[in-house]
């Protein structure tokens, strides 16, 4: 369906006023271009808009509904042109990006130093979501690049990767006074479980080693930070990865529990699409480019 934006405004301007040649004078148009441009909206919509029959013209049932339509179509269309010329205010360097919970906290100051040097300064416009929900978010999209972990199929076209670390899942738990976790992990000992939501990629990695302990489901949450707040309340034992507990590890706040089989690899990626971006989303690729360099 091609609409011209021209004709929306044509038909709510004659949904006003009522009158054929008083519309065409509003938008400065003969009246024959005008009533053309009418009659051409309504096959393209497949449907009569304007009662002719009348004096004053009215709109028919369908021109009721579509006029509203009309009246929404041209306010987005208004309200994107607005947000383009608040990125041109910004120099065109503002840089969407989505991110998993617990990569937004981590991830995204350790770049922010090297951005504010570099040539574009980026703004980085950062949203902090559910995982699933930022692959979505690039796929439709609605981000220039996205930080999340290892998805195959955002590794093929028409996507770009970049793999940008590598982490652990831990099983953790708060230390008492003396230093010594709170609980035990055993296949026999029940064990309260901070656990991620089941459909998230956190909790699909915990999923693998479920049959080795005996654990007790008492909260469930996609956010790492939020399941890092209940294990150090000494609610539970949680999977946290090693990035968002490395001070709590070196301060004795917790402790990992269990033997090596029950650390759960994960490996985290920038993704975007192989189009490229304008300068400043360019200068952050880059700068993911040089972290990852680093952690090698």
């Amino acid at each position: 369906m091609n609409i011209e934006s021209k004709w929306l405004e044509d038909f709510l301007v004659l949904a006003e006023v009522r009158n054929f040649s008083l519309a065409a004078e509003k938008r400065n148009v003969t009246q024959p271009a005008f009533s053309r441009r009418i009659k051409a909206l309504e096959q393209t919509v497949g449907a009569e808009l304007i009662d002719r029959s009348k004096t004053p013209v009215a709109l028919t049932p369908s021109g009721r509904i579509f006029r509203i339509t009309a009246r929404t179509l041209i306010n987005q269309m208004m309200d994107g042109i607005g947000q383009l010329s608040d990125l041109s205010k910004l120099g065109g360097n503002n840089v969407r990006v989505a991110a998993a919970h617990s990569l937004a906290t981590s991830l995204v100051p350790s770049i922010q130093t090297e951005l504010m040097s570099g040539k574009h300064k980026p703004i980085l416009s950062v949203e902090a979501i559910d995982v699933d929900e930022a692959i979505e978010e690039l796929q439709e999209g609605g981000c220039d690049i996205l930080l999340a972990f290892d998805d195959e199929l955002l590794r093929l076209p028409p996507y770009q990767s970049l793999q940008v670390g590598q982490a652990e899942l831990l099983p953790v738990c708060a230390c008492d006074e003396a230093g010594k976790p709170l609980y035990s992990i055993t296949a026999e000992t029940e064990v309260p479980w901070l656990a991620y939501s089941p459909s998230s990629y956190m909790g699909r990695q915990v999923e693998v080693v479920r049959e080795q302990v005996n654990l007790q489901p008492v909260f469930s949450s996609s956010m790492t930070d939020l399941l890092k707040t209940l294990a150090l309340q000494g609610l539970g034992v949680a999977w946290l990865p090693d990035y968002a507990i490395k001070q709590d590890l070196a301060n004795g706040k917790v402790a990992i529990l269990g033997d090596e089989s029950l650390r759960l690899p994960i490996t985290y990626y920038a993704y975007r699409y192989q189009a490229r971006l304008h300068p400043a989303g360019e200068q952050v690729w880059q700068a993911l480019r040089l972290h990852a360099q680093k952690q090698i």
